[in-house]
């Protein structure tokens, strides 16, 4: 029964990411035609898309009370605000 677990979370991860991509893609390709905002929307994802990744799996995770997994996914989110927030702090210092 956990191969099929597993499996089904492969696949919800695999379209997940298949579709953000394309997203990301299509987002692009309008900022090169029509306007940056696109373009730039378009590199966002592509930035966010490993980070929405592990919120899928924590909410896949939760969802199957596999609470090893939960705590191990939400300290990797911890991690990820955590050098966001410093970074934020730390960019005026470098100019």
């Amino acid at each position: 029964m956990k191969c099929a677990t597993s499996a089904s979370m492969d696949l919800l991860l695999a379209r997940f990411l298949q579709c953000g991509t394309w997203a990301a893609c299509a987002l692009i390709g309008a900022g090169l035609f029509f306007d940056t905002k696109a373009l730039s929307a378009g590199v966002a994802l592509f930035i966010l898309l490993p980070v929405l990744r592990v919120v899928v799996m924590l909410a896949v995770f939760a969802q199957q009370r596999n609470y090893l997994y939960v705590t191990i996914a939400a300290t990797v989110l911890a991690v990820i605000a955590a050098g966001c927030v410093i970074g934020l702090r730390l960019a005026p210092l470098a100019g």
